[in-house]
């Protein structure tokens, strides 16, 4: 199985900066903590709003190179956030369809 170049939503809406922030959240008084997760949310918030308003959405499916499987680029973008009980799922499922495409190439 190769591996893909993973695009995720957090990938877009992510930046150092936001991620410094979420990283002194537990360390900050309690007052102080929901203001500060609320910008958090604001800062995320509005780069979605500015990921999502450009003209060529990258993160798009539909803007995965020629050739790309879907199904098995979703599947492995996936994997990378499972328990290890869900990964070896998700590498049946994997062997399955690929099991189910060299059936169909060769019954063609």
């Amino acid at each position: 199985m190769e591996e893909q170049t993973s695009v995720t939503y957090d990938d877009m809406v992510q930046t150092r900066n936001v991620q410094m922030l979420k990283s002194i959240i537990p360390f900050l008084d309690f007052p102080s903590q929901k203001p500060a997760a609320m910008l958090i949310q604001y800062l995320e918030m509005r780069n979605a709003y500015s990921a999502f308003s450009k003209k060529d959405n990258s993160m798009a499916a539909c803007a995965l190179p020629n050739g790309t499987d879907r199904r098995n680029a979703m599947l492995s973008a996936i994997r990378q956030y499972c328990s290890p009980k869900e990964q070896e799922t998700i590498d049946t499922i994997l062997n399955l369809f690929c099991v189910m495409d060299n059936y169909e190439l060769f019954n063609s």
